[in-house]
């Protein structure tokens, strides 16, 4: 029996790579190439029985890649290959319905088994792996949860103070930049404060930045 694999990937050269090795094995065979999220031919796929993909795409998500796949009638077992290491999202990947997640690092051989096994409707996820991603994708729902109860005690003024705060922004130049007079600073940064229990400035940044009420500031390259 010929198995037939989709690559979603959106290096060429690697996609291509791919698609030369697979092409070598007897019973594989490349039945479509895709490099963007947002191909139509996701939605539209040639019979397959492996689909190969690339978390980090151009034009959509590779998780939301892997949920479209697997609604689909006789849906295609999904390998999960990407440079990410971010536990979240891999396990994002997991939840969507992914039956193995692989390391680009991961040496050809190994693919090609792990291609081979799931296939046939094998999980190729180690429980601590798969645990510890899942709880990973647990803690960081729990935090933004928590960031959305935290940022509907804050009024948009001491949202922006606090946005302020992260540039290291004293009373005197967050007044200069939002026209209004340091009393007035210092009277939003100690009701911020106190609506995020904080004991300092430098907590209610910390628990900004790690609730998502504001964004990091930028690095060095500008970004």
């Amino acid at each position: 029996m010929t198995l037939r694999i989709v690559l979603v990937e959106d290096h060429t050269s690697l996609r291509q790579a791919l698609a030369a090795v697979i092409s070598m094995q007897e019973d594989l065979v490349v039945a479509a190439e895709i490099a963007e999220g947002d191909d139509p031919l996701i939605d539209a796929l040639p019979p397959a029985d492996v689909v190969v993909v690339d978390l980090d795409l151009p034009g959509g998500d590779g998780i939301d890649v892997i949920a479209r796949v697997r609604a689909t009638a006789d849906a295609p077992a999904c390998v999960v290959l990407t440079g990410l290491t971010d536990d979240r999202e891999l396990g994002r990947a997991i939840e969507a319905g992914a039956s193995a997640v692989l390391h680009k690092s991961t040496p050809m051989p190994d693919l090609l088994e792990v291609i081979r096994r799931v296939s046939s409707g094998e999980t190729v996820l180690s429980v601590e792996d798969t645990a510890r991603r899942l709880q990973a994708l647990a803690r960081d729902r729990e935090q933004r949860w928590e960031g959305r109860l935290m940022a509907e005690r804050l009024t948009p003024r001491e949202l922006e103070i606090l946005q302020l705060l992260v540039h290291g922004m004293g009373n005197e130049a967050i007044a200069a930049e939002l026209v209004l007079s340091p009393s007035t600073v210092q009277t939003h940064v100690r009701n911020l404060m106190g609506r995020l229990s904080a004991g300092s400035r430098l907590e209610a940044v910390a628990l900004g930045l790690r609730l998502g009420l504001v964004d990091p500031p930028p690095g060095p390259d500008g970004r």
